[in-house]
């Protein structure tokens, strides 16, 4: 329950649709669950519950949420642990093996980075660099996903490299319009998507640390565009014939945009 509160606290407000705020409902209905867990003597569903919750937490790289349970309940715990420990043996063996093993370094490094641990980011981004390498060497084999590197920066002497890994097959189309904001703090992306069978065309907004779609519609539509009005505000140009999921406003705590609509 100390779990679920701090991440309510910590990442409710971040994502809300017209006054919608799903991610706060989503821990509210947790906690319903958890006590119910609780009340049936359910302990391995409540172990089961915690270590996905902690795996999210592992994921943005937490590193106030131990402090918080201290304080809250008077436990000491490390949800790093066991990821440092199967790490540290993909360290040992030199080389990335699986999906699994890909993800575990990638937390990973960017925990090291945090602490500033230049020795096991280099260790690290070297075994990235060597799996993405014989990966794209290989790409004609790859079925069931596909990675490629957006960026490489190095400041103070360590090197950052982002990856974006995509679970499925590579889509049959995909294209991407980005625009960012006239004051460079939040970008909209309008993309067009399909596998051969399903298709979409749908808008998201980027805020520091979250995003998500305001706009979405089946099929691929290129006349679907979307631009900065303002800071504050985006347009779409859409039409009334497409069906769609359209929202007004979307806000990311203390941060609002507006979306207006032009529909032919």
């Amino acid at each position: 329950m100390a779990t679920l509160d701090y991440l309510e606290k910590h990442l409710g407000s971040s994502i809300v649709y017209d006054q919608y705020d799903p991610v706060a409902e989503y821990y509210q209905q947790q906690k319903i669950q958890t006590e119910k867990y609780f009340k049936h003597r359910k302990l391995d569903r409540l172990h089961q519950q915690f270590a996905t919750l902690t795996k999210g937490l592992q994921n943005r790289v937490d590193l106030n949420f131990p402090d918080y349970i201290k304080e809250k309940t008077g436990y000491d715990i490390d949800i790093f642990e066991d990821l440092r420990k199967r790490v540290d043996t993909i360290i040992e063996q030199t080389e990335i093996r699986s999906k699994k093993e890909l993800n575990d370094v990638g937390t990973m490094l960017r925990y090291y980075q945090a602490l500033t641990d230049k020795q096991k980011i280099e260790k690290l981004n070297a075994l990235l660099t060597t799996y993405f390498k014989e990966k794209n060497e290989n790409s004609h084999k790859r079925k069931s996903g596909y990675s490629e590197v957006i960026s490489r920066e190095e400041k103070d002497g360590i090197e950052t490299v982002t990856v974006r890994i995509s679970t499925g097959p590579k889509p049959k189309h995909f294209k991407e319009q980005e625009e960012i904001s006239p004051d460079g703090k939040h970008k909209l992306c309008v993309t067009q998507w399909s596998d051969g069978k399903n298709s979409s065309t749908y808008v998201t907004i980027e805020f520091p640390g979250v995003n998500g779609p305001v706009y979405g519609t089946s099929g691929i539509h290129s006349d679907i565009k979307a631009w900065w009005k303002d800071n504050s505000t985006i347009v779409i140009e859409t039409k009334r014939e497409y069906e769609a999921i359209a929202y007004k406003e979307v806000r990311s705590f203390d941060e609002v945009i507006n979306i207006d609509y032009i529909e032919h």
